[in-house]
């Protein structure tokens, strides 16, 4: 009987040991799994940033083209308003409209309005700007 007792001892301690190294081999797993999805949440995140630095590059090259068609239409005296406008709509016109380079129509849009010194119209007129 001492024996068995020894032995059920035994294969109690080494089922103690089996559970703990168990529980621990879940508890890995949890953080494997919480950095895996914090993994996931950066890597969209940075998606997203990409995309927006995209965008705001777009948005600064409207803004550039802008200022070199004002340049461009400026003369002796003063701004040629016909050639400006012209010079916008080909921009307008060869600018894409789908694609990371479609943001730029707002952007001439707007820009154009305020060289011309002409209000925005209240729908078209921008949320907050960050």
């Amino acid at each position: 009987m001492r024996d068995a007792s020894a032995q059920e001892l035994l294969l109690l301690s080494a089922l103690q040991e089996c559970r703990i190294q168990l529980d621990a081999a879940r508890m890995d797993q949890a953080r494997r799994d919480a950095v895996r999805g914090d993994l996931e949440d950066a890597l969209r995140r940075e998606a997203a940033l990409k995309d927006e630095l995209v965008r705001e590059r777009e948005r600064t090259e409207a803004v550039r083209l802008v200022l070199r068609a004002f340049a461009a239409s400026v003369g002796r005296f003063g701004l040629r308003r016909r050639l400006f406008l012209s010079r916008i709509a080909r921009l307008g016109r060869e600018t894409p409209d789908a694609g990371p380079q479609a943001a730029r129509h707002q952007v001439l849009l707007e820009e154009a309005r305020h060289v011309l010194g002409a209000p925005l119209p209240a729908e078209a007129a921008p949320e907050s700007r960050r």
